[in-house]
């Protein structure tokens, strides 16, 4: 008996010490595999935070695109009902417009804007300071009183550019600048400058909003077709886009 009771007691004790050894296996499996999926669904939650985040930290890809540029009450050189539009965004005060200015555009208004091919838009970007946006206001006006003039007057400010925001840009000195220009009445240039001020304000954010739509974030920049063309491009490669249009046309 007492051996069996030994053997009993042996085995009692083989059992006790085999049975822990797999329970406390599948006991520390279980707690990893909670811990495992407690982790895969951190993981997982992490992961959606993120992506969520990283999705509405994105904008919409800026697509440009020139018949979805808007044209009411906008500036532009041409006729009316030119084949081929180019927008044209620009500060007064950017030395690289002037650049273009000097460089381009005189060409463009030669082969295609005289020919009636070309309409030029002119969208203002007003970003570099004060004497930006004033300068841009005095164009609002100006092509309101007198929009046969409204290039030569565009011209002469790009003529007459100074340093930025080196006080060029002064509501006195734009008017004594307009008053040069034979057939632009300066005195309604000014009072438009007071009395549409707020007007002309929304008008030249609309262009700057419409230009970060379309994937502008400098002047100039230029939209043709569905093509964005920044900086100051070669005239050949302005040439290259109006040609594509042109030969669209039906």
């Amino acid at each position: 008996m007492r051996a069996n009771d030994k053997g009993t007691q042996r085995m009692e004790k083989l059992s006790a010490k085999d049975l822990l050894t797999p329970i406390a296996v599948i006991i520390a499996g279980v707690l990893i595999s909670g811990a495992i999926l407690w982790s895969n669904k951190q993981l997982i939650d992490v992961a959606r935070v993120a992506y969520g985040a990283e999705a509405a930290a994105s904008p919409p890809t800026a697509t440009a695109d020139i018949t979805k540029v808007s044209q009411q009450g906008v500036p532009f050189i041409g006729d009316p009902k030119a084949s081929v539009v180019m927008a044209y965004w620009f500060d007064y005060q950017c030395p690289f417009c002037r650049e273009n200015e000097e460089k381009v555009m005189p060409r463009l208004i030669t082969d295609y804007v005289k020919p009636g091919k070309l309409k030029i838009l002119f969208k203002d970007f007003a970003f570099l300071g004060p004497d930006s946006q004033t300068a841009a206001l005095a164009a609002r006006a100006v092509w309101e009183v007198a929009p046969d003039k409204f290039y030569e007057w565009h011209k002469a400010m790009f003529d007459h550019q100074d340093e930025e925001n080196a006080g060029w840009g002064k509501k006195e000195d734009i008017i004594a600048l307009t008053k040069t220009i034979p057939g632009i009445d300066a005195a309604k240039v000014e009072q438009l400058m007071t009395d549409r001020a707020k007007d002309y304000q929304k008008e030249v954010e609309a262009d700057g909003a419409e230009a970060a739509g379309m994937g502008i974030n400098g002047t100039p920049g230029t939209i043709i077709g569905k093509q964005l063309i920044p900086g100051v491009p070669p005239y050949e490669q302005l040439k290259a886009a109006i040609d594509a249009g042109l030969t669209q046309v039906p």
